[in-house]
C-alpha cells in the first residue's frame, strides 16, 4: 500500500512537472529584475498608455525606434544572437519585431515550433534590455477573423508565457485588408479578452483596415480596454500627405499610435525608393513622440531590404543596402535619450522613510536652528541684495505693448533685463544686449493665434520637443513642414510684459521662465509652473520688419513688389542658397544667379523687372522688382 501510494506521488510530481515545464514556470527566461544596466527596459521598465501616448512605468513619454523581421520561414539565417546584438549595440534599436506569420508556411505549418522560436526570441530581447514586439502577422488572408481560434490560443500562450516581463508588448493582426472596422473590431475585442484573462496590463497594438491605414476610421469606434494602441502602416513610395492627415486625425481623437512596420519603398517592399518622403515621415513620428518600426532586417533581394541579398549566410550584419543606411542612420539621428524612473525600489524607500522617521526630531531641530540664523541675518541678506541691485541695475529699452506678426523683435526678462539668445549652437539662454548679434533676434510669426519664434540667425524655431516638466530646456530645430504644437507659443499680456507658454502643454500651466531665477549671463531658459515672478515675464523690444525679399521661408514663400537699389538677399530657413532669374516685363532674361544668397544688380538700369525664385521644394515664385537709382 505505501508503494502504492509513493508510485502514484511520483506520477503526479512528473505530470505536475511537466505542465510547469509546459507553461515555462521553470523557464530560464530573464525575470524583471534581471534588464542589463542602462537599456531601455532597465530605464523604463514596463509600458503603458497615456493618453495619445506611449509611456514608461513614471509615466514619462517615451518614443521607441527599431527592426522588424520579415518572415522567419524565409528568412531564418538573418535572426541570431549575433544578428540582434548588431542591432543593439551598432544600430541603437530599443525594440525588435517578431514577424509570426499566420499562412505562408507560417505559424499554422507547426504551432508547437514556432512558439519555441517565438519564446527564443523573447529571451534574447530581455537579455539585451530591449523590447520585443510580437506580431500576429495577418496578410494572407487579410481578415484577422479566418484564423480567429488559432490567434485565441496563440494569445492565451503568450499572455501566459509573458504577460507579467516588462519587455513584451503583444501586436495582435498586422495588416487587416479586406474588411470593414466592425469585422476588425468583433475580433480584436475578443483576443484583448483572452489577453487580459493572463494579463492586465501589457500594452496591445491593433490592427487597422485598408493594411492598418484606417487609423482614422478605428479612432472613432475605439476596442474597449486600457493600454491600447492603434496600428499605422506606411511605405513612403506610396503613402504621402494624406495618410498623415488620417494619422493626425485618430490622434485628434485621442486615439493612441504605434508605426509597428514602415518602409522606404512602394507598398508592395520593392521599387520606388523614397528616401526625402521616408524622412519626411520619420520627422512627422519623432515630433510627436511615435514609436515606429521598420520592415526589413533582412537580406531580401528589394528595395525595402536593409541587407544586400547574402548578407546573412556571410554573417555580414552591416552589409547594408541603401535603405538600410537610411534606417541605420535615423534610428540613431535626433535620439530622445530615455531617462531612469525617479521611483526607487521598495528597499530603498522603506530605508529613506525609516531615515525620515528617525532624523525627524534632528532635521527640526536643525529647522529651527536655521530659522534663528535665518532671522538674524534677514537684514543682512536685504542689505546684500539692494547693495547688489545699485551696483547692477536693471535697465529695459523701449518696449511694445503688442506684436506685429513678422516683424523682428529682442525678448527681454524683466527680472535681469537681459535678453535671449540661441548659444552653443541650439541652447536658448539669457545674454547681454548685443546690437550687433542676430541670434539675439527672432521673428514673430503668426499661427492659429499662436507665435513660431524663429531665430533671425539660424532660421530655425524654438521648441520645447513635447516636453512640458519643470526645467525642460527649450532648443532650436527647423521648421516642421508639418502641424507641430511644441513649435508654437503663445504669448499672455501682464500688464506691460507677456508670459509664454507652449502650445503642446495643453494645460497651459508651464511657461518660459529663467533658470532658477537668474540674472547671471547664460543662464539656461526653460519651461516652470507659472507662479508670475519677474524671471517669468518677457518684454518685446522692437528691431525690424523684413522686407517682402529678405522674408523668404523654404516652403513658405510669399513676395510682394519689392523696391531696391542696388542688391537684394533671399533667405530660406535651411540657409541655403537658391535660384533666381530676372526678366525685363516683356520676358527678356537679364539676370540668373546660382548656389548665391545676395544678388547684385547695380548694373542693371532702373525700371521693373519680373523676379523669378525657383525654390528649393521646387516652387517657382514670381514677383514685381522696382530698382530704384
Amino acid at each position: 500500500m505505501k508503494n502504492q501510494k509513493q508510485t502514484t506521488m511520483l506520477k503526479f510530481l512528473s505530470n505536475w512537472i511537466l505542465c510547469a515545464l509546459a507553461i515555462g514556470l521553470f523557464s530560464s527566461s530573464i525575470n524583471a529584475q534581471n534588464y542589463p544596466a542602462n537599456s531601455p527596459v532597465a530605464l523604463n521598465g514596463k509600458l503603458k498608455v497615456s493618453g495619445t501616448q506611449l509611456v514608461n512605468e513614471c509615466g514619462n513619454p517615451i518614443q521607441l525606434r527599431g527592426m522588424s523581421t520579415h518572415g522567419p520561414q524565409w528568412f531564418r539565417n538573418c535572426y541570431s544572437e549575433e544578428s540582434l546584438d548588431v542591432l543593439v549595440k551598432d544600430w541603437g534599436i530599443s525594440i525588435f519585431r517578431l514577424a509570426m506569420y499566420v499562412e505562408e508556411q507560417g505559424y499554422i505549418t507547426n504551432p508547437s515550433s514556432w512558439r519555441q522560436w517565438i519564446d527564443q526570441y523573447v529571451d534574447y530581447c530581455g537579455q539585451r534590455g530591449i523590447y520585443c514586439l510580437i506580431d500576429w502577422h495577418v496578410l494572407n488572408p487579410g481578415n484577422p477573423n479566418a484564423h480567429k481560434s488559432d490567434a485565441i490560443d496563440f494569445w492565451k500562450y503568450m499572455s501566459q508565457k509573458h504577460g507579467q516581463k516588462a519587455h513584451v508588448l503583444y501586436e495582435i493582426c498586422n495588416e487587416p485588408n479586406g474588411v470593414n472596422w466592425s469585422d476588425v473590431k468583433n475580433y480584436a475585442t475578443d483576443v484583448v479578452k483572452a489577453i487580459r484573462d493572463n494579463n492586465d496590463n501589457t500594452v496591445i497594438i491593433i490592427g487597422t483596415p485598408t493594411w492598418s491605414q484606417d487609423v482614422d476610421i478605428a479612432s472613432s469606434d475605439k476596442v474597449s480596454g486600457t493600454n491600447i494602441m492603434y496600428t499605422l502602416h506606411f511605405y513612403a513610395g506610396s503613402h504621402r500627405g494624406e495618410l498623415r492627415s488620417k494619422a493626425q486625425s485618430a490622434l485628434n481623437n485621442n486615439a493612441p499610435i504605434f508605426v509597428t512596420e514602415f518602409g522606404t519603398s512602394h507598398a508592395s517592399g520593392d521599387a520606388n525608393y523614397s528616401p526625402d518622403e521616408t524622412r519626411t515621415w520619420i520627422n512627422w513620428l519623432n515630433e510627436r513622440k511615435i514609436s515606429w518600426v521598420c520592415w526589413s532586417f533582412s537580406d531580401k533581394g528589394e528595395v525595402s531590404a536593409t541587407l544586400v541579398p547574402g548578407s546573412c549566410n556571410s554573417r555580414n550584419w552591416n552589409n547594408l543596402s541603401e535603405c538600410g543606411q537610411l534606417i541605420k542612420g535615423l534610428i540613431s539621428a535626433n535620439k530622445i535619450p530615455f531617462e531612469a524612473c525617479n521611483g526607487q525600489n521598495n528597499n530603498q524607500n522603506n530605508n529613506e522613510n525609516q531615515n525620515n522617521q528617525n532624523n525627524q526630531n534632528n532635521n527640526e531641530n536643525q529647522n529651527n536652528q536655521n530659522n534663528n540664523e535665518n532671522q538674524n541675518n534677514q537684514n543682512n541678506n536685504e542689505n546684500q541684495n539692494n547693495q547688489q541691485q545699485q551696483e547692477e541695475p536693471v535697465t529695459y529699452p523701449t518696449l511694445v505693448q503688442e506684436i506685429i506678426k513678422g516683424d523682428v523683435y529682442r525678448i527681454v526678462n524683466k527680472k535681469s533685463g537681459k535678453v535671449m539668445s540661441i548659444e552653443n549652437g541650439s541652447d536658448l539662454k539669457q545674454v547681454k544686449r548685443d546690437e550687433n548679434d542676430k541670434k539675439q533676434l527672432f521673428r514673430l510669426k503668426e499661427a492659429d493665434g499662436f507665435y513660431f519664434l524663429q531665430n533671425d540667425d539660424s532660421k530655425f524655431m524654438l521648441s520645447n520637443k513635447y516636453v512640458n516638466n519643470d526645467g525642460t530646456k527649450i532648443s532650436q530645430e527647423e521648421k516642421s513642414e508639418y502641424d507641430n504644437p511644441s513649435q508654437k507659443w503663445s504669448f499672455k499680456k501682464a500688464n506691460d510684459w507677456f508670459s509664454i507658454s507652449n502650445k503642446s502643454d495643453y494645460s497651459g500651466s508651464k511657461v518660459l521662465s529663467v533658470e532658477n531665477a537668474s540674472k547671471q549671463d547664460n543662464a539656461n531658459i526653460v519651461l516652470y509652473s507659472s507662479n508670475n515672478q519677474d524671471e517669468q515675464l518677457w518684454g518685446l523690444e522692437y528691431v525690424y520688419t523684413p522686407t517682402s525679399v529678405d522674408n523668404i521661408l523654404f516652403k513658405d514663400c510669399v513676395l510682394t513688389p519689392t523696391l531696391i537699389e542696388n542688391e537684394f538677399h533671399i533667405e530660406t530657413s535651411t540657409g541655403e542658397a537658391t535660384i533666381v532669374d530676372i526678366y525685363t516685363p516683356n520676358g527678356v532674361l537679364r539676370k540668373h544667379f546660382e548656389d548665391e544668397c545676395t544678388y547684385n544688380v547695380s548694373d542693371l538700369a532702373k525700371g521693373n523687372y519680373i523676379v523669378v525664385v525657383s525654390g528649393l521644394d521646387g516652387k517657382r515664385i514670381l514677383t514685381q522688382l522696382i530698382i530704384k537709382k
